[in-house]
């Protein structure tokens, strides 16, 4: 995979060095990252080990967007046609949001259940690959690029950190290794404005990796969901 995605970036930058005209930018990067499928909850529940002191969430995978950020470089080729194509690489914490309702407990001996109120967050640090094309369409003094391509994240590392307090007052917090996949594959559409070397940007992508493909105990179905947003600087 890893010469696959270096083969990808190199034949992507030896195109674009043949263009007419040739862009490169940095952005800052944020948006609402979420999960879809029949396993992406908006509510879950913490389970809690009294003697460890320790817990879970019981699905992290919440359907309610976390609030992310990243920075990235991107390339990009302009023909005298309007013809865009480029790539964009660049780093993206993305977070996904659950409610918490209840606290499951176990005390050894007995378990307990209290209504609670809190959010876990599903933190994913990613590597993020954007290859894409499209057209520009000039309107007066602001360019307006439209294109689509695909991503290819690489999951460096996932965890839940959740936080509720119980109807007793008690607080009760969870961290813990959530990391399932490897890589996700996600087709994007996004509008850009340009204005001199300032710019601003949507986006959506959607996630075509079942981030719960490995779970034992039956059909599992979690994909990610990400509404893109974020400001662009021409530095060439």
């Amino acid at each position: 995979m890893q010469k696959t995605l270096f083969t990808i970036v190199t034949l992507c930058l030896v195109s674009v060095s043949y263009g007419q005209t040739t862009e490169f930018r940095i952005s800052l990067n944020s948006g609402l990252f979420s999960f879809a499928g029949e396993d992406a909850e908006y509510v879950s529940f913490i389970n809690y080990n009294d003697r460890t002191e320790s817990g879970n969430t019981n699905n992290p995978y919440g359907s309610k967007g976390g609030l992310g950020i990243g920075l990235s470089g991107n390339i990009k080729r302009v023909s005298k046609k309007k013809f865009i194509f480029g790539a964009d690489l660049g780093y993206e914490l993305l977070r996904s949001k659950t409610k918490i309702n209840t606290i499951h407990g176990n005390t050894g001996s007995s378990t307990y259940s209290l209504d609670a109120t809190g959010k876990t967050f599903l933190n994913s640090n990613f590597i993020n690959l954007h290859l894409f094309m499209g057209h520009r369409l000039p309107a007066n003094k602001i360019n307006l690029d439209f294109t689509g391509g695909l991503e290819i994240g690489y999951c460096l590392n996932a965890t839940e950190k959740g936080s509720a307090t119980a109807s007793d007052g008690t607080k009760y917090e969870t961290s813990r290794d959530r990391k399932t996949i490897d890589y996700d594959i996600r087709p994007r559409v996004q509008i850009e404005a340009n204005y001199k070397k300032v710019g601003a940007y949507i986006g959506y992508s959607f996630g075509l990796t079942n981030y719960k493909s490995n779970f034992d105990g039956g059909a599992f179905a979690c994909y990610a969901r990400l509404l893109r947003f974020g400001l662009t600087y021409q530095i060439k």
